[in-house]
C-alpha cells in the first residue's frame, strides 16, 4: 500500500530525521521523516498529540511507514520560529507588542497541555512556530514529551536526562536527574522570556559553552548567579517579573501557566502602553520573596562564573552531560544513569540507540543487547 503523503523540498534537518514540505490527501503539510532508530519515538509522539485540538498546538494528521522509516504528517506553518524572530526583529519598533502576544500564545498552549497532564519537555524558541502574517505562536516538537498519567504509581528519577541544556531546569541537570515536569516546563518558559529580553540564547553571555552551563546548573550555590542575570534584564516590568519567578531555582516557587496566562492577559486587555525605551529592571520594588535576588555583592558571582569557565568538568559531570542529539548547535540528548548493570557506572545512550558506559580513560564500552 503506497503512502498518502508526498515529499517535496527540505525544510530542516535534525538528529531524529528530516522535515519536508509536501502534500497529504490534497493538503499542503509538513512531513517529518524519522530515521529507523526513532520510529518508536514517532509512534509515542503521534499517540500523545493526535487527539489534541488547540490553535497554539501544532496539529498532527497521520503516521505512515515505508522501508522502515516513519512519516509523520503535520500542519505546515510558514512564518518561521520565535528564535528567528528574536534574532531579526529585536530592535524593531513593534517588537514588544508582538512578543507580548506570542508569550500569551505559548502560555495558553501550555495551559492546554498541562490541563491534560502532558509535559512538553523541550520548550524553547526553536520549537515555537509563528503563523505567517499574524505571528501567532504555535508549540511544536513533542519528541520527548510525556503524559504524567503514564507515570502514576511509578517512581522515576535516575532514568534519563532529556532536553536542550540552555532551556533545562536545574533539577533536570543535577545527578541523579529528575524527570521533566510541569515545573521544568515553567523554567524553560522563563528561558524563552530571557531570550526575548536579551536577544540571545539563554545564559550565553555568562556561560558561553554548554559544558560550563551544565556544570553551573548542577550546583545550588550558583543560584544567586542566575537570579542576578534575570534581575538585570531590560524590558516591560511585568515580563521581567515573570522571568524572575519562572527561573526561580526552587521549583516550588515557580508560578503555574494558568497564573502566567492570567497576568499577561490583564496587561494585554487593559491596553497598557509599552514604552520602547526601557530602563533596567528596578530592584526597589519587591519582586520575589527569595533572598537570592537581593544579594548586591556581584563580585562573588562574577568570580563564581569565572571559576566555572576555567575549571574542567569532573568525571561525574562529564558522565551526566548529554552527548547525543544535537539541535541548533546545542546539546539536547539523553543520558542513562541506571546502576548495577555496568559495575555501578552510569549507562549512556548513543545517537544510534546503542548503550555504553565510560571507562576511567573515557573510552566507550558498548553493552550487548
Amino acid at each position: 500500500m503506497s503512502k498518502k503523503c508526498q515529499l517535496e523540498s527540505v525544510l530542516s534537518y535534525g538528529s531524529e530525521g528530516t522535515v519536508y514540505s509536501g502534500s497529504w490527501c490534497g493538503k499542503t503539510v509538513a512531513i517529518k521523516v524519522f530515521l529507523k532508530n526513532y520510529v518508536r519515538r514517532a509512534e509515542n509522539e503521534m499517540k500523545l498529540i493526535k487527539n489534541l485540538n488547540h490553535q497554539n498546538i501544532i496539529k498532527y494528521f497521520d503516521l505512515e511507514y515505508e522501508q522502515g522509516n516513519a512519516y509523520l504528517t503535520m500542519e505546515y506553518i510558514t512564518g518561521g520560529n520565535l528564535y528567528e524572530f528574536i534574532q531579526t526583529k529585536f530592535t524593531s519598533f513593534s517588537y514588544w507588542t508582538i512578543i507580548g502576544q506570542i508569550l500569551i500564545d505559548i502560555a495558553r498552549g501550555m495551559v492546554y497541555l498541562h490541563d491534560r497532564n502532558i509535559v512538553q519537555g523541550d520548550l524553547k524558541s526553536h520549537n515555537i512556530l509563528l503563523r505567517d502574517g499574524i505571528h501567532q505562536g504555535v508549540i511544536c516538537d513533542f519528541g520527548i514529551s510525556k503524559s504524567l498519567e503514564d507515570d502514576i504509581g511509578i517512581k522515576k528519577r535516575n532514568q534519563t536526562a532529556k532536553g536542550t541544556i540552555r532551556w533545562m531546569a536545574p533539577e533536570i541537570c543535577t545527578p541523579p536527574p529528575e524527570q521533566s515536569s510541569f515545573e521544568s516546563d515553567i523554567w524553560s518558559y522563563g528561558c524563552i522570556i530571557l531570550e526575548t529580553t536579551s536577544g540571545q540564547e539563554p545564559w550565553i553571555t555568562q556561560f558561553n559553552d554548554d559544558a560550563t552551563l551544565f556544570r553551573a546548573l548542577q550546583c545550588k550555590d550558583n543560584a544567586p548567579v542566575f537570579a542576578r542575570i534575570c534581575a538585570n534584564q531590560f524590558g516591560p516590568s511585568h515580563i521581567c517579573k515573570l522571568l524572575i519567578e519562572c527561573c526561580s531555582w526552587s521549583k516550588t516557587h515557580r508560578p503555574r501557566f494558568v497564573d502566567i496566562l492570567n497576568r499577561l492577559k490583564i496587561v494585554h486587555d487593559e491596553n497598557v502602553p509599552i514604552d520602547e525605551n526601557f530602563d533596567q529592571m528596578s530592584l526597589d520594588i519587591p519582586i520575589s520573596n527569595d533572598s537570592l535576588y537581593f544579594n548586591e555583592d556581584d563580585s562573588k558571582e562574577i568570580q563564581s562564573i569565572r571559576s566555572l569557565q576555567n575549571k574542567d568538568l569532573d568525571d561525574d559531570s562529564k558522565k551526566m552531560l548529554p552527548k547525543s542529539n544535537r539541535s541548533q548547535g546545542r546539546l539536547t540528548g539523553e543520558v542513562f544513569t541506571s546502576k548495577g548493570s555496568a559495575s555501578g557506572r552510569p549507562i549512556y545512550e548513543g545517537v544510534r540507540g546503542g548503550r555504553y558506559y565510560l571507562t576511567s580513560s573515557g573510552s566507550k564500552v558498548y553493552l550487548h543487547k
